[in-house]
């Protein structure tokens, strides 16, 4: 889990500071910070379950949020690629590293939904007992 969520912070940076800064304009900075920020409270919440692991449920909803900050990044990215004069690698980059938290977000919304089937049932659920957390995928994102 360590290394899944060093990943995550890994790329967020690269991906939000790889931005060539020098071709922005102050207001397309300004507009890609806003999105950024948002995408990095939610990675920064991700990197807490180091300390506090979540509940299959509470995973899902975090991913589920990093997932939407990174569509919104990539609509805002789409719409202002030739006005901000943003590179199409650095968009391009951009657009397969979310494919990452898709991923992810699919995984331990899966776990999530086998859980609540688990107990719908009656039966204990599969996997940490509630509160004790969840596994969440490995690899960078």
């Amino acid at each position: 889990m360590k290394h899944f969520l060093q990943g995550i912070a890994l790329a967020s940076a690269l991906a939000v500071l790889s931005a060539p800064a020098a071709a922005l304009t102050p207001s397309c900075q300004a507009e890609m910070d806003k999105h950024g920020l948002v995408r990095l409270e939610v990675i920064n919440k991700i990197n807490g379950f180091q300390k506090k692991r979540p509940t299959a449920q509470q995973a899902c909803a975090v991913f589920g949020q990093l997932v939407k900050a990174e569509a919104d990044m990539m609509k805002w990215m789409e719409d202002n690629q030739q006005w901000c004069q943003l590179p199409e690698p650095f968009v391009e980059d951009f657009r397969k590293n979310i494919q990452q938290g898709v991923k992810a977000r699919g995984q331990v919304c899966t776990a999530a939904k086998k859980e609540a089937q688990a107990r719908a049932q009656g039966g204990a659920p599969r996997g940490p007992a509630p509160g004790s957390g969840v596994q969440l995928p490995k690899g960078a994102l």
